[in-house]
């Protein structure tokens, strides 16, 4: 497709549609709405050069006059690339204005910054891939050894535990994320950088897939931690908690599920009732966000008063009723009714007991082999010599109670 004037030597129009695979873009999801890459793509010179600048503005302004934007453009990116060698910060720049059909233009800027050793390895780069090899070489391990457990106590036993489903979860998040990574790195590498003077490199593609990476792994970095409970729950003290949890799982599950309903209600009348007029309510994302602020302190009572005289007041006085003093306490009350539960079921150990009966015994008897092993001869010597002291001692009680029985000579 193309369109505008006709281009020299031919009949079809000066601007080009291309693809997205031409254009090296992902798709993009902006304020109004998703674009997938494809679009009429045009150049400007970018050379630090005041003739650079000047045919820059030419290009520019013949865009203008040849209405490159038009009544059926929805969008127009700019995108452009800083790199700053002091930091090796490499940082890529899309300035997006959107023209939605209600009128007026919506105009954002866009920021992708990361370290350009993720995408291109040095030194440095190089020994943190060194590193995470690693890492995933000891996941590995660790995923054969979750097998051989599989295989002993068969694939429906296992994945019928809370925690055989978390690990193979986490694992995924692993190898996904990583997944992420090494395809960034395999799009850099088939980009120059830097870039030759006056051509324009895109590397939002592989910046891309480097945020994504990023992301997973903040998300598994949080899923790794809480397997720490897994091990805890060896210890009797930190594992009464664990029952108490375990104990107010169901009830937690059905409490929620009402929750979200409540919340799904109170969310749909404050978009119907403000959505017009308030920012925070123009939507029924921004309006859940907007309530959940609400539950936690964050309150705008002025400005729903202000869009409506009735609604504003009524609203807000019933919402903080549901949600603060009923939802709420109805959750406090399930933990403590759970805590009651695992109290009267088992016996809690605590954190003192635990040192004295568990921990401390066999702390004692490594420091007596330790002190076994690094004392001198002397006192092994001197141990010696009362252990012998000891013997020769208790051979002559014994010889002297031998000597008063009855069968002793005389008489």
């Amino acid at each position: 497709d193309s369109f505008g004037p006709a281009a020299e030597g031919g009949d079809e129009g000066r601007y080009q549609y291309s693809t997205a695979a031409s254009n090296g873009e992902n798709s993009f999801t902006a304020q109004v709405g998703t674009y997938y890459g494809g679009g009429f793509r045009m150049s400007i010179p970018s050379a630090p050069n005041n003739v650079t600048q000047e045919q820059a503005l030419l290009r520019v302004k013949q865009l203008r006059d040849t209405r490159w934007i038009d009544r059926q453009t929805r969008a127009v990116f700019v995108d452009f690339a800083l790199y700053n060698p002091a930091t090796d910060t490499l940082a890529i720049v899309k300035l997006s204005a959107e023209f939605p059909a209600s009128g007026g233009v919506l105009t954002r800027a866009y920021l992708r910054q990361m370290r350009a050793q993720q995408l291109w390895l040095r030194s440095e780069g190089t020994a943190h891939i060194v590193l995470e090899t690693f890492l995933l070489l000891f996941i590995l391990g660790y995923v054969v050894s979750e097998l051989r457990l599989m295989y002993r106590m068969g694939v429906q036993t296992y994945f019928g535990r809370f925690w055989g489903v978390y690990d193979w979860f986490n694992f995924l998040l692993f190898f996904v994320s990583y997944g992420f990574r090494y395809h960034a790195l395999a799009l850099a590498g088939g980009l120059a950088f830097p870039p030759s003077e006056g051509t324009f490199v895109n590397y939002e593609p592989p910046a891309f897939y480097v945020v994504q990476w990023k992301n997973l792994m903040a998300i598994n970095a949080f899923v790794t931690w809480i397997k720490v409970f897994k091990y805890l729950e060896s210890v009797p003290f930190l594992s009464h908690l664990l029952k108490v949890f375990y104990t107010a799982l169901p009830d937690t599950i059905g409490f929620l599920a009402a929750a979200v309903a409540i919340f799904v209600g109170f969310t749909l009348s404050h978009f119907l009732a403000y959505g017009d007029d308030i920012y925070a309510y123009r939507t029924l994302s921004a309006s859940f966000i907007t309530l959940y602020r609400q539950l936690l302190g964050d309150f705008d009572v002025q400005s729903m008063e202000d869009s409506n005289r009735v609604l504003g007041p009524a609203f807000f006085v019933l919402w903080t009723l549901v949600s603060t003093i009923l939802l709420l306490n109805i959750f406090v009350a399930i933990v403590i009714d759970a805590y009651d539960k695992v109290r009267a079921q088992f016996d809690r150990v605590t954190f003192g007991a635990f040192v004295k009966e568990s921990a401390l015994p066999p702390l004692q008897e490594a420091l007596k082999k330790i002190q076994k092993l690094t004392g001198d001869e002397d006192d092994e010597e001197d141990e010696e010599e009362d252990t012998n002291a000891k013997k020769i001692l208790a051979g002559s009680a014994v010889a002297e109670h031998g000597g008063n029985g009855p069968d002793d000579g005389g008489g």
